[in-house]
């Protein structure tokens, strides 16, 4: 029942926003229904995947790529009315990112506060908690007294022989 009350907010605020922008260039109301039906549809599955996993400004910059893309394709192939897409695209993708950014912090609240997501183990991300430091337990370099040989004139017992023949290679 979360779910689909925050699914509920979400579309009435993509709604809410693309009416106000998108209805001072003229777009039609159906337009700007079919566009918020779509990009509802679309950012709410990415956000139930983005926002456990990423920080809020993340999921929201993601938001603002999605709304930005969704809302110029649509607006391309379906508004009747030549507009000045760009704008308007631009603008309602700032405002739907700054709605995003409240509706994120909800969702971390009422949906995911019970949820703890543990990331993969094979994440290769930097992250604050996953350091490790190694310590040796060998502090002095010098090598002990019964290495060294009692003569001077004596070689190392552990030395390899040296080779005879030079490498051909």
């Amino acid at each position: 029942m979360k779910t689909i009350t925050a699914l509920i907010i979400k579309f009435i605020m993509i709604t809410a926003v693309l009416w106000i922008v998108l209805g001072l260039y003229g777009v039609s109301f159906a337009d700007i229904l079919l566009t918020s039906v779509l990009l509802t549809g679309v950012s709410f599955v990415g956000d139930m995947y983005l926002v456990p996993r990423v920080k809020n400004i993340a999921a929201t910059i993601a938001d603002f790529g999605l709304a930005f893309v969704m809302i110029w394709l649509v607006g391309t192939y379906f508004y009747e009315r030549p507009i000045q897409l760009g704008m308007a695209t631009f603008l309602s993708a700032i405002i739907i990112a700054a709605g995003e950014f409240v509706f994120h912090k909800y969702l971390q609240k009422q949906i995911f506060a019970d949820e703890k997501v543990i990331p993969e183990k094979n994440s290769s991300s930097y992250q604050k908690d996953n350091l490790q430091t190694e310590f040796g337990s060998e502090f002095d370099i010098k090598k002990p007294d019964e290495d060294k040989p009692k003569d001077k004139t004596k070689a190392y017992k552990h030395r390899p022989k040296k080779r005879k023949k030079k490498n051909p290679y």
